[in-house]
């Protein structure tokens, strides 16, 4: 499979990324502080110009992908958040298919707003979904960062594709199992904590490190974190 010339490009800066081996431990959990906002050392850090490279495998094929946190720009679209102030979140994988999405910090919790898929070397749209409330990706606050803590989401998800709109009604079970589970992936060895989420279409696994972000997610296909570049 080729790779796109963007695609090569990220991969070049993530390969000299701050987080391209060895081996991590967990730093102290301080990722919220006393407002209830998300502090100096958080689960998933959120500032534009980060940038993940993960080896993605599903059905026995091996391929790559890069996340990278945009600017934020209103979430735009026709749901009840388009003025809404979020990141744009570009996600390129080899195939060089995109995935565009709307993302911020709510509190302590990050969340998605609205999500594109454009065909690959393209800017054309193949699908878009909605979220209201907006859907959960990480939730930082203590309660929900402590082995055992578990708690329900629900969400309407409207799916905009070929000129039609569905809207279905999901409600995911987040559970904490484990903290400071040494996991091995391609950019070293680290202390994680591990969630699990049940509901939708696919229960998922996800490794999260503190400072770092996600390094591995199980669930469907395997993400697996090669390199990371954080800005300062």
């Amino acid at each position: 499979m080729r790779t796109s010339h963007l695609f090569q490009v990220l991969l070049l800066a993530g390969s000299l990324a701050t987080g391209c081996g060895g081996t991590s431990s967990t730093p102290p959990p301080d990722s919220v502080d006393g407002s209830g906002t998300v502090g100096s050392n958080p689960l998933l850090p959120w500032k534009a110009g980060n940038r993940w490279t993960y080896r993605v495998t599903e059905d026995g094929e091996v391929s790559e992908k890069v996340t990278t946190v945009g600017e934020p720009e209103p979430v735009g679209g026709t749901g009840p958040h388009r003025d809404v102030l979020a990141n744009k979140v570009t996600t390129l994988k080899s195939s060089g298919a995109r995935t565009l999405s709307w993302q911020a910090y709510s509190g302590a919790r990050l969340v998605r707003y609205r999500e594109q898929s454009l065909r690959a070397n393209t800017d054309t749209v193949k699908s878009e979904e909605l979220w209201d409330p907006p859907r959960l990706h990480i939730d930082e606050s203590p309660e929900h960062a402590v082995v055992g803590a578990s708690w329900l989401e629900s969400y309407e998800e409207t799916a905009l594709s070929a000129g039609e709109n569905s809207s279905t009604t999901v409600r995911e079970r987040w559970t904490v199992i484990a903290d400071g589970e040494s996991v091995t992936v391609p950019a070293g060895t680290f202390q994680a904590l591990v969630l699990q989420k049940a509901g939708g279409s696919t229960a998922k696994t996800y490794w999260f490190v503190r400072g770092i972000g996600k390094v591995k997610e199980e669930g469907g296909q395997t993400e697996e974190l090669v390199s990371y570049e954080l800005q300062p």
